[in-house]
């Protein structure tokens, strides 16, 4: 016998999916930022160089991404569901799960500052 599959409201889950797109556009800008200053002299080769400059495209797009899911969460109907297990499933990174899962009791935490990074 199958147990009553957990919906999932479509409207909060793209919200949440344009929130963490808008933080993968932040990070990816602190990336850059940090390859910029890290550059010793201009001794790279002009491939080198495009190649560090997309990450500037990626930014964009990030950001432009998480703008355009964000407007799509509001014109989404609050009725509308899916299967949560399903949805959830597709995801390998468990974090991003939960911070994607609605019914998580903590919080969409922004991070405090773009590109904390922990050395173990």
């Amino acid at each position: 016998m199958r147990q009553y599959a957990r919906q999932l409201p479509v409207r909060d889950i793209t919200a949440r999916v344009g929130r963490e797109l808008e933080t993968l556009a932040r990070l990816s800008v602190s990336l850059q930022k940090t390859l910029s200053a890290s550059v010793i002299d201009g001794d790279l080769s002009p491939h080198i160089v495009r190649e560090l400059q997309s990450i500037d495209f990626i930014s964009q797009s990030l950001e432009d991404l998480g703008a355009l899911v964000n407007k799509l969460s509001e014109q989404i109907s609050p009725d509308l569901a899916c299967d949560a297990d399903t949805v959830f499933a597709s995801l390998r990174l468990q974090d991003l799960a939960a911070a994607l899962d609605p019914e998580n009791f903590a919080e969409f935490q922004k991070r405090a500052t773009d590109g904390d990074v922990s050395w173990f």
